[in-house]
């Protein structure tokens, strides 16, 4: 979930809000507990990571869940030693499901995770593929596909149906996430039949001719295919949904693709597509900001704030655009400078995939730029950026109770979470500056001042009318944003797709 600044959720417990399957079966490619050695080689374990773990933990712990995800640390390989069955019951507070971890040798999960999944498929999905940094030979794409992505998904296949055929339950749902799972839905329905299938996307989707530009042709077929072996495909847009709507269309003679009720029938099975906006929990959130720790953080925060306050929050990766924000920050003080001093700009970089070239170099330019610009406009009584580059939740969320303009722009995102966690703690009825290319967009686009991502220009004016307008105007676009997150907020987007998922099993069930 890019950019989101992770909490813990509540979620719906009441009986129109739980999926209607006796098993549920949850697939991720990050598991939901991480397992470490520390130096005293005692293995200890802590909650995963990631925003997908923080979002389903909450849901499972009175319905019979098993976990499955692939084995990422040491820790995770040596805790299987001591599965019963390859299972393990989680070490979680509260938690009654059971934890499978699939182990595949460490140069497949290279191929499968580090080249695929975070190299090629990322990149593609952002659009940003084309970029020479970028570039990657086809050979070397069809090696680590063949050798590392076929093999991971089909050793989480394999486990998945294990579960399915070791549960014997009435009622088995699958639930599987993200992008490094693709191939394995069709693998799935082909070695066993869960009731049910979905699988949620949290990055966009590329319109086809993307697809087939920059893939070997055998690739995106297979990953078409694979996803639908799912009852239901979940993406975070409309505009996502058309994509693959129209990509599955062009790419296969055999299947009735209906754009207007979404879905595809091929090969006699019917897959549904629908969006579904993935957003945050309200309460939460704001329950952070109050809490003891958010209190201490608050201090700190306010002697850093000036007369108005431009604020962000993101990992550190290209899709982000942050260089580019920068740079129409360092338009707006060049233009108007009577705002030198008064402002300044809180940035909040989290690092992210530093074991990849590309992302440390990105890092450096960041830097590199918040220190020219700093140097160049600062002085002993002015910073005009405080870059706070770490990975602290609260730290981040409660300064967002102080921005006049919330910068938000990058160059494609498949919802961008902090433009939703920003209006809901927010107190200052301050302005959002929102691309037009993120997935938030959808939902906000009219509470906010919309810019294009590469027009620096624009962007800069967009941030001058956030810190210009009059309380009037500003509480005209920061009210609607706030009333959005309130009304369609996590819990909106559980239920939505629990209410798609049990029609599924009410099929299911009526022709067993």
């Amino acid at each position: 979930m890019a950019g989101h600044i992770k909490s813990s959720t509540t979620i719906p417990t009441s009986a129109e809000e739980r999926i209607h399957a006796e098993h549920l079966i949850v697939v991720t490619n990050r598991g939901p507990v991480e397992y470490y050695i520390e130096q005293d080689k005692k293995l200890k374990h802590r909650r995963g990571s990631g925003g997908v773990v923080t979002a389903l933990l909450e849901a499972l712990p009175s319905m019979d869940a098993t976990w499955i995800a692939l084995a990422m640390t040491e820790g995770d390989r040596l805790a299987l030693q001591e599965a019963l069955d390859g299972r393990l019951s989680s070490p979680l507070p509260g938690e009654q499901m059971q934890l499978r971890y699939v182990t595949v040798p460490k140069n497949v999960y290279h191929n499968h995770y580090d080249m695929i999944s975070n190299r090629v498929l990322w990149f593609a999905q952002h659009y940003l593929l084309d970029r020479p940094e970028a570039s990657i030979s086809s050979e070397r794409i069809l090696y680590a596909w063949d050798n590392g992505y076929v093999k991971a998904n089909s050793a989480i296949a394999d486990a998945v149906c294990d579960e399915v055929k070791r549960n014997q339950s009435s009622s088995t749902a699958v639930l599987l996430h993200d992008y490094h799972l693709y191939l394995a839905p069709a693998m799935i329905r082909d070695r066993c039949k869960p009731s049910v299938m979905q699988q949620f996307i949290h990055i966009p989707w590329p319109e086809i001719r993307y697809w087939q530009a920059h893939l070997p042709s055998s690739i995106t077929q297979a990953i078409y295919n694979g996803l639908l072996g799912n009852d239901i495909i979940g993406f975070q847009t409309r505009r996502d949904v058309q994509n693959f709507l129209e990509g599955a269309h062009t790419l296969f003679d055999d299947a009735d693709v209906d754009v207007e009720n979404g879905s595809i029938v091929r090969q006699g099975h019917r897959s549904v597509v629908h969006d579904y906006p993935i957003s945050i929990s309200v309460s939460e959130e704001r329950r952070a900001v109050q809490s003891t720790a958010g209190k201490r953080a608050t201090r700190r925060i306010r002697s850093l704030l000036k007369e108005q306050n431009i604020m962000r929050v993101d990992r550190i990766e290209p899709t982000k655009n942050i260089l580019q924000g920068f740079q129409a920050y360092q338009y707006l003080l060049n233009q108007h400078s009577e705002l030198r001093g008064r402002i300044t700009f809180l940035a909040f970089l989290v690092p992210s995939r530093q074991s990849l070239p590309i992302y440390r170099q990105y890092r450096q330019d960041i830097l590199k730029l918040i220190e020219e610009i700093n140097q160049k406009f600062g002085d002993k009584h002015w910073t005009p950026i405080h870059a706070f580059v770490q990975n602290d939740r609260i730290t981040a969320l409660v300064a967002l109770q102080f921005y006049d303009a919330l910068l938000v722009n990058p160059l494609i995102d498949g919802m961008n979470l902090v433009a939703k966690e920003g209006p809901a703690v927010n107190q200052k009825d301050g302005v959002l500056v929102l691309s037009r290319t993120s997935g938030a967009f959808q939902q906000l686009g009219e509470a906010s001042i919309p810019v294009s991502p590469a027009d620096t220009v624009e962007t800069a004016e967009a941030l001058y009318k956030a810190l210009t307008f009059s309380p009037e105007e500003r509480h005209k676009l920061a009210e609607p944003a706030r009333q959005e997150v309130e009304r369609d907020d996590l819990k909106t987007w559980i239920t939505q797709q629990v209410r798609d998922i049990n029609a599924v099993i009410g099929r299911y069930m009526t022709n067993s």
